[in-house]
């Protein structure tokens, strides 16, 4: 991660040589957040997906060559949360993953005015925490379980955006618009059944990894889970002149 850092840096240095403004400032967003597993879809009632949110926040930067192109570089500390309703809803499971995202977009417009933005996004698991609560007996309840290890480290998706760049003075900028992110990595790991079930007692699982491993039969058949999110994306930027 810290050469992927480092290389991303190098890349953003040698750019603003070139760039006609060199912008840089806070984001955050917040979004509906989604794990994408058909398995878990196509379930029962026992479980269903429920709506959940989370949030970002970070450093941003954009880099423009002319009036009407520009790369933005990010990195946010994003909160993706996914929740379970369990037994019709007598129970419900939620997993809290936290992300270090790094999105790398092309803009297409903004700097003034109305922009689109597109590009891909690297994303690396920084924690991954569950919940479990049971309205009917509290007995098998626990909050914060570390579940981290039965989930993949790293994800690469993709990121597409619209809003408009808003001049607050001669030197700020205020970004205002909408962002849908979808990741093609795999979110969980898969695992044969014997060590499935060996996590499992050993309270390491997480839910959305034991629900990918089943149908909607109860066949052991792996499914992979996939980050969707979309949501409304906020940034502030100060503008650092670099060219004529």
């Amino acid at each position: 991660m810290k050469k992927l850092l480092l290389s991303v840096a190098i890349v953003a240095t040698a750019l603003t040589v070139n760039a006609q403004k060199f912008k840089v400032g806070l984001g955050g967003a917040f979004n509906s957040t989604w794990l994408m597993n058909k398995n878990v879809f196509d379930a029962d009632d026992d479980l269903d997906i429920a709506m959940t949110f989370g949030g970002s926040f970070g450093l941003k930067t954009q880099y423009y060559f002319n009036d009407k192109l520009g790369l933005e570089l990010g990195i946010m500390r994003t909160g993706h949360n996914q929740k379970y309703d369990l037994f019709d809803g007598d129970a419900d499971v939620k997993l809290k993953l936290r992300y270090l995202d790094v999105p790398l977009l092309l803009r297409v417009g903004g700097d003034k005015g109305a922009y689109f933005e597109f590009g891909p996004q690297f994303s690396f698991l920084t924690s991954a925490k569950e919940d479990y609560n049971n309205s009917v007996s509290s007995l098998g309840d626990y909050s914060d379980r570390d579940v981290k290890s039965t989930l993949n480290g790293t994800n690469i998706g993709i990121i597409l955006g619209f809003g408009a760049d808003v001049d607050l003075s001669e030197s700020f900028t205020l970004t205002a618009g909408f962002r849908l992110g979808y990741g093609f990595s795999d979110v969980t790991k898969e695992y044969n059944s014997t060590d499935l079930l060996g996590l499992y007692l050993d309270k390491k699982l997480a839910s959305a990894t034991q629900f990918a491993h089943y149908d909607d039969d109860g066949n052991f058949k792996y499914k992979s889970t996939n980050r969707l999110f979309g949501g409304i994306h906020l940034g502030v930027l100060y503008t650092i002149p670099t060219g004529k």
